[in-house]
């Protein structure tokens, strides 16, 4: 084993026990008043799929950095935008109205980060690598302002944000692991070919849940007929 995967395996450790070692002392050091909140936002991700298919889909891209210090600046990235969307964005997005209205009738963000890793999954690994920055601060920022606007409106929210954070690093370092495990074990083509499949599916399920926000809904109600129906003539 060559040093620089040695070191890639080691990020992985050592990333996988801060956030699962964070969640549990979190969960653990809680009132029981707040249990509940801790557990329904780590889950958080795992139950929204257009969020969770664009957190896989960052894991993947952040994948195919093989050196070690690079993938560390890009999860710092990542952490960071994370951090900027639950603690300061809020405050300058509400700060426009427009902005505030367009959020919350339409899914904006989880559409955005579907095309962002969608559009950088489709690149070749050696470019990809260029955008990997990019994916982490739009993952990250988008990701804090989706766990904002689903947190509870009172007393506890910060506990619930601050679970959905890790359960959306979890996820992507999950996806990057797994990622690399498979590209060190399946033909670079094939891989290749699946990850461009899912990027064009995650695309279009992304435009597709834009237009079905923007399209307005039929109505299927019944409707007067013009010509009414003659009674039954009794023999």
């Amino acid at each position: 084993m060559n040093p620089s995967r040695r070191g890639l395996y080691a990020v992985y450790l050592a990333a996988a026990i801060c956030v699962c070692g964070i969640a549990v002392g979190l969960r653990l050091s809680v009132p029981e008043e707040v249990a509940d909140y801790v557990s329904k936002g780590f889950l958080l991700p795992f139950f929204r799929y257009g969020l969770l298919f664009a957190l896989i889909a960052c894991g993947v891209v952040l994948s195919g950095e093989s050196r070690p210090i690079a993938l560390i600046a890009n999860l710092a990235v990542l952490v960071s935008a994370l951090w900027f969307g639950l603690h300061r964005a809020e405050t300058i997005v509400l700060s426009y109205e427009a902005l505030v209205e367009l959020i919350l009738r339409y899914p904006v963000l989880v559409t955005a980060m579907g095309m962002i890793t969608g559009g950088a999954l489709l690149f070749p690994l050696r470019l990809r690598r260029w955008l990997a920055p990019f994916v982490s601060a739009g993952c990250g920022l988008g990701l804090g302002l989706f766990i904002i606007l689903e947190s509870p409106l009172d007393y506890y929210y910060g506990w619930f944000s601050s679970a959905g954070g890790l359960g959306g690093l979890a996820v992507i370092i999950a996806s990057i692991a797994l990622a690399n495990g498979a590209r060190r074990i399946c033909a670079s083509a094939s891989l290749a070919v699946a990850e461009r499949i899912f990027a064009s599916w995650l695309i279009a399920a992304s435009l597709l849940l834009a237009a079905l926000a923007i399209v307005p809904q039929r109505s299927f109600e019944s409707e007067p007929m013009s010509t009414p129906i003659p009674d039954r003539i009794e023999p």
